[in-house]
């Protein structure tokens, strides 16, 4: 029976990651009806696990993937609008762009994964780190709040020092590297690819923090950050078309932030379990999401 779960679940993710794919790739502009769908889509399919977790470990443990889940998911909003901007910038053709994203949320994945492992055992070892993960927090809350729809400076950085090492050709190819005569050229592809994937790695530091608050259990971290990764190629196409649609997506971030930092720093104080967690975290994504809608029809 458990097994069973687990094998549709696999399977129902990859036939939906093949079929989107394919769609996408049919098609050299993607309408906002079938980013919209395929967001929703991928949502939903991120929410398949609670029920694995429901059915392997108890309740409380679902609740807590779930409300991890969607804390990434939402956190991965603003880590697309760094991809559109830097993307934008690369000026790379739009059929390439879906596949960029989706190499870069794997690879973004497998340095993820080392860092939650760091971070559950330093959470596990040191329960004084909850107090500094919780300050933490609340800076980044505090500088989301205040900053504009994306800030990736780190990846910034990361950009111009390859810029000043590294020959890079004019040309946009599909290929990574390209050779001339007897010396190799790095294409804007493979450029962008890095700065992609250096994006993920500073956004890293506000999720894994925000998703400790909730859960140290490693498989439900793992899993929450996988699934929200994997639901990031439509949710680019989406912003990419409706980017004004989500005029308050920085507050609704902080406000996400400030809740789970509250959460840490009361730890000693108050238990907040994770239903209750699941619950805020929710309700505040769907006031923000309702905010930023009626705003644009105002």
């Amino acid at each position: 029976m458990r097994e069973a779960a687990v094998g549709c679940v696999a399977g129902v993710t990859g036939l939906a990651y093949w079929w989107e794919a394919r769609q996408q790739g049919s098609s050299a502009r993607s309408s906002f009806s079938i980013a919209a769908r395929w967001s929703v889509v991928w949502l939903l399919i991120g929410l398949l696990p609670t029920a694995l977790f429901g059915l392997l470990a108890d309740a409380d443990e679902a609740s807590a993937y779930a409300a991890v889940y969607l804390i990434e998911r939402a956190l991965s909003i603003d880590n697309v609008f760094v991809f559109v901007v830097l993307i934008a910038a690369f000026e790379l053709p739009r059929t390439e762009q879906s596949r960029l994203v989706s190499l870069a949320s794997l690879f973004a994945f497998a340095v993820r994964a080392p860092a939650i492992l760091v971070g559950v055992a330093l959470f596990d070892a040191v329960h004084p780190i909850a107090y500094a993960l919780g300050l933490l927090l609340l800076v980044l809350a505090w500088q989301t709040a205040r900053a504009g729809s994306g800030h990736g400076h780190g990846s910034g950085r990361v950009v111009a020092a390859l810029q000043r090492r590294l020959p890079v050709s004019e040309h946009v190819q599909r290929r990574w590297i390209v050779s001339r005569g007897d010396r190799r050229y790095a294409t804007p592809a493979l450029m962008c690819l890095i700065a992609l994937v250096a994006a993920d790695v500073a956004f890293a530091a506000d999720s894994i923090p925000a998703g400790l608050a909730i859960s140290h259990q490693l498989p439900v971290l793992l899993t929450a950050n996988l699934f929200a990764l994997l639901g990031l190629r439509p949710l680019y196409q989406l912003i990419v078309i409706a980017r004004a649609r989500l005029r308050y997506i920085n507050q609704t971030i902080a406000v996400l932030l400030l809740l789970a930092a509250l959460k840490l720093l009361s730890s000693d104080i108050v238990h907040v379990g994770p239903a209750a967690s699941l619950i805020v975290v929710g309700t505040a994504f769907a006031i923000g999401a309702a905010v930023s809608l009626s705003a644009r029809r105002a």
